[in-house]
């Protein structure tokens, strides 16, 4: 068996998309075996920000009654990535994340 892993191969370089994979094995004397392929797929592109589409609270003030129940909706978000909303004071902040429809 054989592994390449970790930093030994960086294709961070490389454009996303379709990328072909080959591997040959070479002997002793020099004969070099016929190339074994496989496609992959680079994705390591961001996606784009979300929008947070309505007034939180539907007026933009969170009062006694909602403070423990906000609401908050956007969109842009493509179906099935995580969308993580923080909201932050000057001392702590409160993070849920949620997937996208």
């Amino acid at each position: 068996p054989w592994t390449l892993s970790g930093s030994e191969l960086d294709v961070s370089g490389l454009n996303n998309g379709t990328l072909t994979v080959s591997a040959t094995q070479a002997d002793t004397a020099g004969n070099t075996s016929t190339a074994a392929t496989q496609t992959i797929t680079l994705d390591n592109a961001a996606p784009s920000a979300v929008t947070i589409t309505t007034p939180i609270e539907t007026d933009g003030i969170v009062n006694a009654a909602e403070d423990n129940d906000v609401l908050i909706a956007g969109s842009g978000a493509e179906a099935g990535n995580s969308v993580t909303v923080t909201i932050t004071d000057n001392n702590s902040s409160v993070s849920r994340t949620v997937t996208a429809d």
